[in-house]
């Protein structure tokens, strides 16, 4: 017999196992995320063949490198907010069809300009969906595992990479460059297909801004068959009356929105410097092209071994020491370049503390976005987070052409990145103290 009495839907989610609905939600946006790690390695492994086939230096393929990075901030900060006036389903669907379109356009092109209109195509795609899989992820789980599930959902960010890092030679050398792009447009297609046919809107956005609609009822019986849709409400409205960048700086909102902005552009800055430029250092440091191209995905593994252990802090309340203990190894580890001989095997395990320091507490980060702004303008919050931090992405690269042009060494080049590792270690060391405890996100705490 069905209940009468009037059930908060946050609540229903929260007391109650996942369910098959659910679970597929995190499943379906997780194969994106995943894709968005394959994507963002599959340049990088490309050029080492696209230059001497091209007769090209890998500098002057510095544009294309950055195109995708590009579209990715403008949409995840001009398009991404959609999904919180239109849905998150529908800004999925599109968005990661033209993930697959700007990937299969990059495997068809002749020349660095085509590469770099393709490749920023394919970053517009990515810009306005992962926010809006991260918001539709964080509104379909429990609150007591939004975080932890968001930061191992983001995980498959370092399972992309990693795969693309391996899986990239063997299909050059079996079937040319333009096959690893291929698989990259392929995949988000049939992705847009699945979203298509099994992910559902979120309910809760639907209660606040769509009550009648049908689709609530729908949702609710997947979630919980004995409860009557009609009697399911908000546990509280939202409160917010702009759905725009301006509502992410009210003053209950500011703080918080300020250290995650510099915080993440200083740790993607890092990060994507060394996305694009380690294989080339270690390269210049007498490591063999292949060794170099592990060396790369050496980051990669780091990062899931850290976004695995990091789950397991950020929903005890744990996150801000977890995060600054990542930070201040990663500092130490990039000052040891500087010490240890470059054929000594101590790099390797160096290069795996600095990916767990960068790549998993940037997992971290996003799982923190969707906890610090409600679900009326989540998407927004979350996608200029994305798309400020991008700023950073987008320096990395940048800055790593000027070093190169510089003509340090690769231990100086590498010491150079203590200095961004401690700004986020200090940006995150803040949060705890711009709200008042009762303020603060659980995983914020400790």
């Amino acid at each position: 017999m069905k209940t009468m009495q009037k059930v908060e839907i946050d609540k229903l989610i929260d007391e109650r196992p996942l369910s098959g609905i659910q679970m597929r939600v995190i499943v379906l946006c997780s194969f994106l995320i995943f894709l968005d790690g394959y994507d963002i390695q599959t340049l990088a492994v490309s050029i080492n063949w696209l230059a001497p086939e091209w007769h090209l230096t890998r500098l002057d393929f510095t544009w294309a490198q950055t195109a995708a990075l590009l579209g990715y901030a403008v949409s995840a900060a001009l398009v991404a907010g959609y999904g919180d006036k239109w849905g998150r389903r529908p800004i999925l669907i599109m968005a990661t069809a033209v993930m697959g379109i700007g990937s299969l356009g990059t495997a068809l092109s002749g020349n660095v300009d085509q590469i770099t209109f393709w490749r920023f195509l394919t970053g517009m795609g990515f810009g306005a969906s992962v926010p809006n899989a991260t918001a539709i992820t964080s509104e379909f789980v429990p609150v007591r595992r939004r975080a932890k599930l968001i930061t191992l959902m983001y995980g498959n960010i370092a399972l992309g990479a990693v795969l693309a890092g391996f899986a990239a030679p063997p299909i050059h050398a079996a079937f040319g460059w333009q096959a690893v792009f291929l698989v990259g447009g392929f995949g988000p297609i049939l992705i847009s297909v699945l979203l298509w046919l099994g992910l559902p809107e979120s309910v809760r956005f639907l209660i606040e801004k769509r009550p009648g609609d049908p689709r609530i009822a729908a949702i609710v019986k997947r979630l919980a068959p004995d409860v009557d849709s009609g009697n399911v409400t908000l546990s509280k409205r939202s409160g917010v009356e702009r759905q725009s960048v301006v509502a992410l700086f009210a003053p209950e909102y500011r703080a918080r929105t300020l250290l995650l902005w510099f915080g993440l552009v200083f740790n993607l800055f890092s990060l994507f410097f060394l996305i694009s430029w380690l294989p080339t250092l270690l390269s210049s440091s007498g490591w063999s092209p292949t060794a170099a191209s592990r060396g790369g995905v050496m980051l990669q593994i780091g990062g899931i071994i850290s976004g695995l252990i990091m789950a397991q802090y950020v929903d005890r309340g744990k996150t801000v020491p977890a995060m600054v203990t990542a930070y201040l190894i990663t500092a130490a580890s990039f000052g040891l370049f500087l010490l240890l001989p470059s054929d000594s095997g101590a790099w390797w395990l160096l290069l795996l503390t600095i990916g767990a320091g960068t790549s998993g507490t940037q997992f971290a980060f996003n799982a923190l976005s969707a906890a610090f702004y409600p679900p009326l303008i989540r998407s927004t919050g979350v996608g200029w987070a994305v798309g400020v931090g991008r700023i950073g992405a987008v320096m990395g690269p940048y800055f790593g052409a000027f070093i190169l042009g510089a003509k340090l060494g690769t231990p100086e080049v590498l010491g150079l990145l203590v200095i961004p590792v401690l700004i986020c270690a200090g940006c995150v060391m803040f949060l705890p103290r711009v709200w008042k405890q009762t303020e603060l996100p659980a995983q914020v705490k400790g």
